[in-house]
């Protein structure tokens, strides 16, 4: 029940970031996390996430509490992302860095 209004919540402080800013921290290279965690954790933007989920033809385009829920690839070690895939039953933070995140099942 918590969790809804936990991406809610999340949801409405992605869409009043910048778009101009860029990730604060790269992403760990080839690690695998969640759109949510992406924000908070390493301070990637909604344009960073949408730009990411429209280069690939797995994930279709999706709105902004919709790119919380997606699992995104750390393709290089300057942080750039690729989307993975979208988390329909949610996205699972493991909480450590030396992990990637998953998808609910």
């Amino acid at each position: 029940m918590m969790f809804p209004q936990a991406l809610m919540a999340l949801g409405a402080l992605l869409a009043f970031v910048p778009a101009t800013q860029g990730s604060t921290s790269p992403c760990v290279y080839q690690g695998y996390k969640c759109g949510y965690t992406m924000v908070t954790e390493f301070g990637y933007n909604n344009t960073e996430l949408t730009f990411a989920v429209n280069k690939t033809n797995v994930v279709p385009p999706l709105n902004t509490i919709q790119l919380l829920n997606v699992l995104y690839r750390c393709v290089d070690t300057r942080g750039d992302i690729a989307a993975n895939s979208f988390c329909i039953a949610g996205c699972i933070s493991v909480g450590d860095f030396t992990v990637s995140d998953e998808c609910a099942m």
